[in-house]
C-alpha cells in the first residue's frame, strides 16, 4: 500500500482500499458481529485476501463476475471483500432462490464461479458457474495483501431487478458509484469507528450494499441481524439497544412499525434511522431519541438517488417528500417529449451523475432505451437513467414521489415488474390469460386468472406453489382468483385498476369454511387470514408457502400473544404447517 493510501481513506480512494486501511490502523476492532461471533478489521481482511488469492488462482481478473450464494454471514462479507480485492464484481443472489431462476440468472451474467459453503456446492454441480467453498479460504495461504485498484469505471457488483419481459436483468453498478454513495453516507449521518450498523437485507437486494460499504469503509462495526427478526417491534427495539446500533436501515414497511413502539425508557445508542423501498405515508411523532432519514432510489442510480430528514409532526397524516439529490448527482423532471416542466407539474423523473450505472449487464436495446445522453451536463458522468418514477417539485426544492409511470410496483422494498410474474403465470398449464396487479390497499399482489378450461379449472394453490418453483417469494402473489373473464378498458385491454379495487376475500365468511380439530388450529386459522390477508386456510397450509415472511411472522407473533397464544417468530420458522404449530402451542401449553 502507498504512503498517500496510508495517509487517510479520503474519497480517491476505493471502498477495498478504504478496508484495508483500517485494518491496518484498528486491526482489533470488531468489524463484523452475528450473535456470539465476531471479526476484527485484521481477520477480516486477511480472510478476504486470502480468498482473493484462491479466486486470483481460479482466473478472477479484472471485471471477472463472481456470484454469491450465502445466507446473512460473516462469511457473506468476506467473500464480497474478496472478490473485489482480486478486481471481480460480485452478483449477489439469495440462497432462497428457486433454482430455476438461480440457473437463469447465473447463466445470464456470465459468472465464472459461485462462492458458497460447502455443504451446498452440490446445487451448482453442472451448472454454468464452479462451485467454491468459502471454507477454502481458511485453508489457503496467506496472501500478500495486495489490491487490484480499480479504475472508478469499472464494475462494483451485479443486482438482478424484475423485468417486464419476463426475464430478470442484471444492473451492473460501477466503483465510482459506490464511492459516492459512502462519501455522502460519511458525510451526512458522521459515520465514525464507534458506530455500530446494522445489516438485514438480502445480497439480492441493492440495500446490501448500502448496509455493508458505508460501514466497513467508515471503520464502523457491521451488526448482522439474524435471518428470523425478533418475535416484535418491541424486541427489535431491545435487540437494537443491546447491540448497541448507532446507525440503521430498515425497509418503509419495518420502520413504520418501528416509529409506532414506545420509545420512553429505550436506552438505546440509535442516532439515526434510515429507511426506503416503498413510499413513505407519514411523519414521524414527537419524541424520537432518533433522526429519520427517508430515502429514494433505483437499483440504477446506486441505491440512493435523493434523501430527506424527516421532522417529527403532531399529525402524521401528511407523506413526506424524497428530497433532493445526493452530492455527485442531478435530478431532472421532464414530460413524455424529455422537455424541462415547471415546478409543480407532474413529470417523470430523469436521473443523472455519478451514481448512474453502466446499464443493463447484456442488454444492449434496454440499456440505450433507460440510460441516456443527459442534454444538461458534459463530462464522463453525463449520462441519465429513465426512473419511470412520477414526481413533481415542491415549492422549497424537495421532490415529492407521485407514482409510477409503468405497470412495476414496489412491496415490502422489493421492485416487482407485474409482467415478470405475468409472463410466468400465463406458461403455466390450465392458464388461458392471467393478469397481476397490486391490490389499491398496496400491500398485496393479486393474480387474476382465466381458465382454459372452466369446466376443469386449476387450484389456485397449486398455481401459487408453480409460481414458488419459479420466482423469488417476494413476487409470488399472495391471491390467486379465477374469473370467467378479464374485465375490459374501453380500448380493449385489461383493466387494471377495476382488478385492483376487487375486495379482497372476506375473512369472516372464509376462514369458519373449512373444518378445524381443535380450537387452537381454528383460532390460529383466523389469525393467519388476518395477518396474511388471504380469504381461508387449511389444516395443510404452510405460513411462508401462503406468502408469510420474517416481518408478519412477528407481525402473527404480536398479535396471537395480545390474545393469549403462546407464540413466537420462530415457533413459526420451526413448525411452519398449521395444524403442525397448533398441537406445538398445545403441547407447550400443557407443560406450562
Amino acid at each position: 500500500m502507498t504512503e498517500a493510501t496510508m495517509a487517510a481513506p479520503t474519497t480517491q480512494i476505493s471502498v477495498p482500499a478504504r478496508i484495508a486501511w483500517w485494518a491496518q490502523v484498528q486491526p482489533h476492532q470488531p468489524a463484523v458481529v452475528h450473535g456470539d461471533r465476531a471479526l476484527t478489521y485484521a481477520e477480516l481482511y486477511d480472510r478476504a485476501c486470502r480468498l482473493a488469492g484462491v479466486l486470483r488462482a481460479r482466473g478472477v481478473t479484472r471485471g471477472t463476475l463472481v456470484a454469491l450464494s450465502m445466507d446473512r454471514s460473516p462469511e457473506l462479507v468476506t467473500a464480497a471483500l474478496a472478490v473485489l480485492l482480486a478486481g471481480g464484481v460480485y452478483v449477489g443472489t439469495d440462497v432462497d432462490e428457486p433454482d430455476v431462476r438461480l440457473g437463469a440468472i447465473l447463466a445470464d451474467s456470465g459468472a465464472r464461479l459461485v462462492i458458497t459453503r460447502a455443504d451446498a456446492a452440490g446445487r451448482f454441480a453442472g451448472g454454468p458457474a464452479r462451485p467454491l467453498a468459502v471454507e477454502e479460504a481458511s485453508a489457503a495461504e496467506p496472501a500478500s495483501g495486495e489490491i487490484a485498484e480499480p479504475m472508478p469505471s469499472d464494475g462494483f457488483y451485479v443486482v438482478y431487478t424484475s423485468g417486464s419481459t419476463g426475464v430478470p436483468k442484471g444492473v451492473l453498478v460501477t466503483h465510482a458509484g459506490v464511492s459516492n454513495l459512502v462519501t455522502w453516507y460519511h458525510e451526512a449521518f458522521e459515520v465514525r469507528p464507534g458506530d455500530r450498523m446494522t445489516q438485514l437485507a438480502r445480497p439480492s437486494f441493492d440495500a446490501w450494499a448500502l448496509e455493508v460499504w458505508p460501514c466497513l469503509s467508515g471503520g464502523a462495526t457491521l451488526c448482522l441481524v439474524d435471518k428470523r427478526l425478533p418475535d416484535s417491534p418491541a424486541e427489535f427495539a431491545r435487540w437494537l439497544a443491546a447491540q448497541r446500533v448507532t446507525v440503521c436501515f430498515l425497509t418503509t414497511v419495518l420502520a413504520v412499525e418501528m416509529l409506532d413502539q414506545t420509545w420512553a425508557g429505550y436506552g438505546g445508542a440509535l442516532r439515526v434511522m434510515l429507511t426506503g423501498g416503498e413510499k413513505l405515508h407519514r411523519h414521524p411523532p414527537e419524541g424520537l431519541p432518533f433522526r429519520l432519514c427517508n430515502l429514494y432510489g433505483p437499483t440504477e442510480t446506486t441505491v440512493v438517488a435523493t434523501w430527506t430528514e424527516v421532522p417529527p409532526r403532531a399529525s402524521t397524516e401528511e407523506a413526506p417528500p424524497i428530497g433532493r439529490p445526493l452530492p455527485g448527482l442531478r435530478a431532472h423532471i421532464m414530460d413524455s417529449r424529455r422537455r424541462p416542466v415547471p415546478p409543480g407539474t407532474v413529470g417523470e423523473l430523469y436521473v443523472g451523475g455519478v451514481g448512474v450505472a453502466q446499464g443493463y449487464l447484456n442488454r444492449p436495446e434496454l440499456t440505450a432505451e433507460r440510460f441516456l445522453p443527459d442534454p444538461f451536463a458534459t463530462g464522463e458522468d453525463a449520462r441519465m437513467y429513465a426512473t419511470g418514477d412520477l414526481v413533481r417539485e415542491l415549492p422549497d426544492g424537495a421532490l415529492d414521489f407521485v407514482g409510477r409511470a409503468d405497470d412495476q410496483v414496489k412491496l415490502r422494498g422489493f421492485r416487482v415488474e407485474l409482467g415478470e410474474v405475468e409472463s410466468v403465470l400465463n406458461r403455466l398449464p390450465g392458464v388461458r390469460e392471467a393478469v397481476v396487479v397490486l391490490h389499491e390497499r398496496g400491500d398485496r399482489l393479486v393474480a387474476c386468472v382465466v381458465p382454459a378450461d372452466p369446466a376443469d379449472p386449476p387450484e389456485p394453490g397449486g398455481l401459487r406453489g408453480d409460481l414458488a418453483s419459479r420466482l423469488p417469494d417476494y413476487m409470488v402473489p399472495h391471491v390467486v382468483t379465477l374469473l370467467d373473464a378479464l374485465p375490459l378498458t374501453p380500448h380493449g385491454k385489461a383493466d387494471r385498476k377495476a382488478l385492483a379495487a376487487r375486495p379482497l376475500p372476506s375473512v369472516e365468511s372464509a376462514a369458519g369454511a373449512r373444518v378445524f380439530h381443535t380450537e387452537t388450529e381454528s383460532a390460529l386459522a383466523a389469525l393467519w387470514c388476518e395477518v396474511l390477508e388471504v380469504g381461508s386456510v387449511g389444516r395443510e397450509d404452510g405460513f411462508f408457502e401462503l406468502g408469510g415472511d420474517s416481518l408478519l411472522a412477528m407481525r402473527l407473533a404480536t398479535r396471537a400473544r395480545e390474545r393469549g397464544i403462546r407464540l413466537s417468530a420462530d415457533d413459526l420458522f420451526e413448525f411452519d404447517v398449521l395444524h403442525e404449530l397448533a398441537a406445538f402451542i398445545g403441547t407447550t401449553s400443557a407443560e406450562g
